[in-house]
């Protein structure tokens, strides 16, 4: 119950109701003064984050150090206690995202894009130029028509598909706007990338429970919607999971100045024992059954994610 003064009229001020009480029963709005003193705001938004981090550490205590215990007191009703899996997944990811990239600098984003699974193909020839024609460089035109041209000189058969030109004018377009300068186009799709990139793990989310029903499909008291609750208590561990993984190293790098050894593998295989953990204490399977779903949920997501970066860094380059 909030402190502000109620009401002296019994009319809703949201449904227009009459409201016997001081909460509507037909909208459930307090019945109190609209007029508010900078006092009582102060009061209210601390009560809301109290009420919020009373709220959080309860639930990262148990999403941690309990892997599917918060899913299964989901399930099972017992919710009020903890955040919302919904809520929890924005704010977790929100944080998790603004931390990643605003400590990355742009040479560490070139990085990642010139180590990722299609450098050799799509991004760069053996020149290190900036290409997206999978091998046949369009640099020699400096324009889309000086490309058209050589193109209608060709006979029919050796004329670049459709695919291909679009790829290589493309590539024209972005030499032009950046003037040839490869380090400020892989600023750009580094760019282009960090704001896609959460769209990945919005799509990858469902997906991830989809390959679980398929492989818990047996199970006929598990529905997805329940595999998709399971999916974003995973997802918040393992983005908490990297949040402190990169929080160690940047530590390691300020104290010693160089990252501290093995971290990424350790990083891996906690994510792998969480995993396994909570596969086993949400669908109480067996050690073997449980093992082998892992690796198989493990590669599906793993094959998810490799298309999933390749489209979207391919859409990076073509949003340029």
């Amino acid at each position: 119950m909030s402190h502000f003064k109620e009401r002296n009229e019994k009319n809703c001020l949201n449904c227009s109701n009459e409201v016997a009480g001081r909460y509507c029963q037909h909208c459930g709005q307090e019945n109190v003064e609209v007029k508010e003193s900078f006092w009582h705001l102060v009061i209210h938004l601390i009560e809301d984050i109290t009420h919020f981090d009373g709220k959080i550490w309860v639930t990262l205590k148990y999403l941690l150090f309990k892997p599917a215990f918060l899913t299964r007191q989901y399930l099972i009703g017992k919710r009020a206690t903890y955040l919302h899996p919904i809520r929890m997944y924005v704010f977790i990811s929100a944080i998790f995202l603004l931390f990643i990239f605003s400590g990355s600098s742009h040479t560490e984003q070139e990085k990642t894009l010139i180590n990722n699974p299609i450098q050799s193909d799509s991004l760069y020839n053996n020149e290190n130029m900036f290409v997206l024609d999978f091998g046949k460089s369009s640099n020699q035109y400096s324009t889309k028509a000086a490309y058209s041209a050589a193109q209608a000189k060709l006979p029919k058969a050796q004329q670049d598909n459709w695919i291909t030109t679009k790829i290589n004018n493309k590539n024209i377009d972005i030499q032009q706007k950046y003037k040839g300068n490869n380090a400020e186009i892989l600023n750009a799709i580094a760019e282009q990338f960090q704001h896609q990139f959460s769209k990945i793990l919005y799509i990858s989310l469902p997906l991830f429970a989809f390959f679980l029903w398929l492989l818990y499909y047996r199970n006929k008291n598990i529905y997805f919607v329940d595999h998709l609750i399971f999916s974003i208590h995973t997802y918040c561990a393992f983005f908490i999971i990297l949040f402190l993984s990169s929080v160690a190293d940047k530590i390691g790098v300020f104290i010693f100045n160089k990252s501290i050894p093995y971290l990424n593998l350790i990083t891996f295989l906690l994510m792998c024992w969480y995993l396994y953990k909570s596969l086993r204490n949400q669908f109480l399977q067996s050690r073997i059954k449980t093992v082998l779903k892992f690796l198989l949920l493990n590669f599906l997501s793993l094959l998810l994610m490799s298309i999933l970066l390749i489209g979207f860094i391919v859409f990076s380059v073509f949003n340029l």
